[in-house]
């Protein structure tokens, strides 16, 4: 038997990617919530840091995409970041919703009793060390280093927080993340963490890709698997966890492939 709980032989792990994101605005409480009163198994979300230290949940590194702020995240205070729209921009009837906190984001997963992925961000490498080392002391604050993965583009980041913690659970992209399969590489770049898990685009992943890293003990998460081609390729590609915007497809699909 494998030593790596995270090999999903049969059912692959359900991930929303940002929330339940395809309905409801990404990284916010609201699209958090769907996907767990929907039955989603883990979250994949995005942190980071406010001029005054706050980590919070949003995916760009500036907030013109997303809210109706505009410029960096880190040159915004959490007071001032608390005052912007970050769901007007995705449908009208969001208007109103607010970025979320780190810390209150993860309490929710706690409380749910849901696995988490939490990607560090930034819009520099140091933005990102200072992110990644802030995670780890809220994960550590609240005994969730069992059930809380980190991630990133930014190796060297997980690779400061690693060094402080030896326990924390990684599960970082295979980088470049748009490059051809190249299994001797993704195997290199999940040894180099001692990870259980490494993330792959979809697109270009293959076969060869994950019969390595299973042959390694090494989990093999598929993003962005947000309509039934991509689930269906990958559950059929042996993956072990699918990450997509759909969770209520992503169930649907789960449940009629690789029933419970």
């Amino acid at each position: 038997m494998s030593s790596n709980s995270w090999l999903r032989e049969y059912r692959p792990l359900s991930v929303a990617h940002r929330g339940h994101s395809i309905f409801y605005p990404e990284n916010t409480l609201e699209a958090y919530r769907k996907a767990i009163e929907l039955g989603i198994e883990m979250i994949e979300c995005d942190v980071n840091i406010t001029r005054d230290g706050q980590l919070v949940m949003i995916h760009d590194s500036t907030l013109d995409r997303t809210t109706n702020g505009t410029g960096r995240v880190s040159a915004a205070t959490w007071e001032e970041l608390q005052r912007l729209d970050a769901g007007g921009k995705f449908k009208p009837e969001f208007a109103g919703v607010r970025i979320p906190s780190t810390e209150e984001t993860l309490l929710l997963y706690k409380e749910a009793g849901i696995f988490s992925c939490i990607e560090v961000k930034g819009a520099n490498a140091d933005e990102a060390n200072r992110i990644a080392l802030g995670l780890v002391e809220l994960f550590v604050k609240y005994n969730m280093l069992d059930t809380t993965f980190m991630s990133s583009y930014n190796h060297d980041a997980v690779h400061l927080a690693r060094a402080k913690c030896p326990e924390l659970l990684t599960a970082t992209e295979r980088l470049p993340d748009d490059a051809p399969a190249d299994p001797s590489e993704a195997l290199r770049q999940a040894k180099s963490f001692n990870a259980p898990v490494l993330q792959h685009q979809y697109t270009v992943l293959n076969a060869d890709t994950v019969r390595v890293l299973h042959e390694n003990n090494i989990a093999v998460w598929s993003w962005a698997t947000t309509d039934e081609p991509s689930m269906l390729l990958s559950i059929n590609l042996g993956v072990d966890a699918l990450m997509g915007d759909d969770v209520e497809l992503m169930i649907e699909v789960l449940n009629r492939m690789r029933p419970v």
